[in-house]
């Protein structure tokens, strides 16, 4: 793929996804097709690329071809109630290779939608994981205090991930009840009014010293993942 250039995104581009999803229309979408991949998906391609050397301090494995790293327009219906056919947001993922259909290693997004944009990252969606995020808590671990400390230091992210309606460890210290108490772990920042950063594309330096500074808070999500798929040895 030839060397793309990210210098923000269009207002059009997100106006034409929002107009594309309501006409939700084969017809209206092959009609622009051209202008949405001009718009918005050739922008987000040219954000990986520019992304991609810092990311990969972050990382060295993760995946980098901005074909394999951009959402697509089109929604997959088959195991779903909500049959609209396209979708109007749009997204990038940094994240290491899948093991298999199913598998959802630990990632890092940006997204762009009609009601806000941000970026984030969330892990701790496969088998065991979280089980194994609450004993390294628990036992303060090494690897989560340093996670924990990041994620501290940066106001740019919440906790977020889906919290269960009890407490599971009520007596755990209260500084990491939000930590215990959730279904995966995620940070996000989220602008629902500002969209200036992304039409200039001045947003992108903040967002990649955020996710610098928050790496720790990555790495043990990874390691959440090694181990579940090791058994759960810690």
């Amino acid at each position: 793929m030839k060397e793309l250039t990210f210098t923000g995104f269009q207002s059009e581009g997100l106006d034409l996804l929002i107009q594309n999803r309501l006409m939700d229309s084969k017809d209206f979408y092959e009609a622009h097709k051209q202008e949405i991949r001009q718009q918005m998906s050739l922008p987000f391609q040219a954000l990986c690329q520019r992304m991609t050397p810092d990311m990969q301090q972050i990382d060295p494995l993760f995946v980098t071809t901005p074909s394999r790293m951009v959402s697509r327009i089109r929604r997959d219906t088959r195991y779903t109630k909500d049959k609209t056919l396209y979708r109007a947001n749009i997204w990038l993922y940094f994240r290491r290779p899948k093991m298999n259909q199913y598998d959802c290693p630990p990632f890092y997004y940006m997204e762009v939608a009609p009601e806000y944009w941000g970026y984030g990252c969330f892990g701790g969606y496969g088998k065991g994981e979280m089980e194994i995020a609450r004993d390294m808590i628990r036992k303060k671990d090494k690897l989560f205090l340093e996670a924990y400390a990041a994620v501290e230091r940066c106001d740019v992210f919440t906790l977020e991930g889906e919290l269960y309606k009890r407490s599971r460890f009520p007596d755990a210290p209260e500084i990491y009840q939000p930590w215990l108490n959730r279904k995966q772990l995620g940070l996000q920042f989220a602008e629902t009014k500002d969209y200036t950063p992304l039409w200039d594309g001045s947003f992108v330096q903040p967002m990649l010293a955020a996710f610098k500074q928050t790496a720790p808070f990555y790495h043990f999500l990874c390691v959440l993942r090694g181990r579940a798929q090791l058994g759960g040895e810690t």
